[in-house]
């Protein structure tokens, strides 16, 4: 007796275990009416309300189901009808797959139906109106990923916020959609924004915000950002598939070198002067900066009616010109130079002092600057060179004649 009842509670409960397993594999879905004409889609197959017609009295339905194909056509199967109380069954088997169609309601206009299905994971399922001519084949998903920067020129230490976007353009859904940053080299990740993407998009979605993020700039250089990378699955096949996104492109400013800045100042001593006057010029050269700046040369432009004369010691005569040349200017280091010039003709001119200098970066910098405007007027006895030199001899040719005239008279009467 006991072992008896030990087998009925074990055949039970397999028989329950059974039948939920049944329940499980098997998935009501609709349960709503569908005019005539319109359909339901599932995945790739389509169950349409082909026609409900008046027969002796009595509303019929017909209901086929459409297997789509990836060329937009579709090929109709093979079902199987019985009728329980007046009630349409149709059904539809291949291998594991079942389609049952059960009529619940009829009209004259529509119907209500369930629809269960046996061996399929419904990714996809819509109503359709105007039947199966107005289905869409579910083919495979093609996401479109872009990635975004809202600066490209930044400094180091910078903030820049990035977004991620994404649109669907293939004629399949895009299912369990995971995104991979790309965080690139030279950046340091700070914050997440927005990380509530979506994880499915639809047939002909538009771009989608996916993913916001912020990363502070690091190095200085050009950068090419590491391009964002999504995976995804189809909503009926097996596959995996993945997009990448472009790569913007950022410029992060190096950090500022110090260098050696040289200040140049040209001084003269008067504005001034008649020819063949001497006019000294002060040049005054300072190193504005701690770093030491090397390879000094100074080059006075000597104005073409001016003599060079004399200068400081640190002066030297290069090609018949003035050069000053200094190995190394110390930080905060400032310097006197002088140049004396003598003024040969008259006029307005400046003298134009050039300097190059090594910035303490193996960079040579440049500079040039004027003592301004000096003029030169007329001499002491300028005026005498306004006339020709004849003029001036003959009163002296003429004096000379009468005195020696005079000295021989003298000597004639003395005889």
């Amino acid at each position: 007796m006991k072992s008896n009842r030990i087998i009925i509670h074990s055949l039970l409960f397999l028989f329950l275990l059974l039948l939920s397993v049944g329940v499980t594999s098997a998935d009501s879905i609709y349960d709503e009416k569908i005019y005539e004409g319109d359909g339901y889609q599932i995945n790739n197959y389509f169950i349409e309300v082909s026609d409900i017609m008046l027969f002796d009295g009595d509303l019929i339905l017909e209901v086929t189901i459409y297997q789509l194909k990836p060329d937009g056509s579709y090929e109709e199967l093979t079902t199987s009808t019985t009728v329980s109380e007046e009630k349409r069954r149709l059904k539809y088997q291949s291998g594991s797959v079942e389609i049952t169609v059960n009529e619940k309601n009829l009209t004259s206009q529509y119907t209500i139906i369930d629809i269960t299905t046996a061996g399929i994971v419904i990714e996809y399922e819509t109503a359709v109106d105007g039947g199966v001519s107005n289905a869409n084949y579910i083919g495979k998903p093609s996401l479109i990923l872009t990635k975004e920067v809202d600066k490209s020129n930044v400094e180091i230490g910078d903030i820049i916020r990035v977004t991620i976007k994404a649109k669907n353009t293939g004629n399949g859904i895009a299912k369990r959609i995971s995104i991979d940053l790309g965080i690139t080299p030279g950046f340091t990740f700070k914050s997440n924004i927005y990380t509530t993407y979506p994880t499915e998009l639809g047939i002909g979605s538009s771009f989608t915000q996916m993913f916001i993020y912020e990363i502070q700039a690091a190095n200085g250089g050009t950068f090419a950002l590491n391009p964002a990378t999504a995976t995804y699955s189809s909503s009926v096949f097996d596959d995996k598939y993945s997009s990448t996104s472009d790569s913007p492109s950022v410029t992060v400013a190096a950090e500022a070198v110090e260098t050696s800045v040289l200040d140049l100042k040209v001084i003269a001593d008067e504005t001034k002067l008649k020819r063949g006057d001497v006019i000294t010029f002060t040049i005054h050269v300072e190193n504005q900066k701690d770093v030491p700046a090397s390879t000094i040369r100074i080059e006075p432009i000597i104005p073409g009616n001016m003599t060079y004369i004399s200068g400081s010691e640190d002066i030297n005569i290069v090609s018949e010109k003035p050069v000053i040349q200094e190995s190394v200017y110390g930080a905060r280091y400032e310097k006197d130079y002088t140049i004396t010039l003598k003024a040969d003709e008259i006029g307005s001119n400046e003298l134009i002092v050039k300097l190059t200098y090594d910035n303490g970066t193996g960079i040579m910098s440049n500079k040039e600057i004027s003592s301004g405007t000096f003029y030169i007027e007329e001499g002491e006895f300028d005026y005498l060179a306004e006339y020709p030199l004849y003029i001036y001899l003959t009163p002296v040719l003429i004096v000379v004649v009468i005195a020696g005239w005079l000295y021989w008279r003298r000597n004639q009467f003395r005889m």
